[in-house]
């Protein structure tokens, strides 16, 4: 069980890849570097950044399922506009310092599972 309490503060990226059609892809690159803020009131900000530059970001609020362990965060705004306004549910799995995200999401067209590991 994942209580909203245990997300609350900044965690940084660890690893973030995906797996589509038994291939392991990583969506940002490996070495990406990225920060996830989550706010005692509700707000969580994302920032991941390849090692080419590419930048993705967002922010908006988030609400935690806690029965279920389930983390859904609501796009306020992005810097890709096409996601401003979607909601985004992650299964979230705590293993000590590191917080799991997992979930689909559709990568250049094809159904994906992704997996982010973020640590304190």
């Amino acid at each position: 069980m994942l209580a909203r309490r245990d997300l609350i503060g900044r965690w940084r990226l660890v690893e973030y890849q995906a797996d589509s059609a038994g291939k392991t892809l990583y969506p940002m690159g490996e070495g990406a570097q990225g920060v996830l803020d989550y706010s005692a009131d509700g707000k969580v900000s994302v920032h991941i950044m390849a090692r080419d530059g590419r930048y993705f970001a967002y922010y908006g609020d988030y609400a935690v399922d806690e029965a279920t362990s389930v983390v859904t965060h609501r796009l306020e705004l992005a810097s890709d506009p096409a996601f401003v306004g979607a909601s985004n549910l992650r299964h979230a799995k705590l293993q000590g310092a590191r917080l799991i995200l997992s979930g689909a999401m559709t990568i250049d067209g094809r159904p994906a599972a992704i997996e982010v590991t973020w640590q304190r």
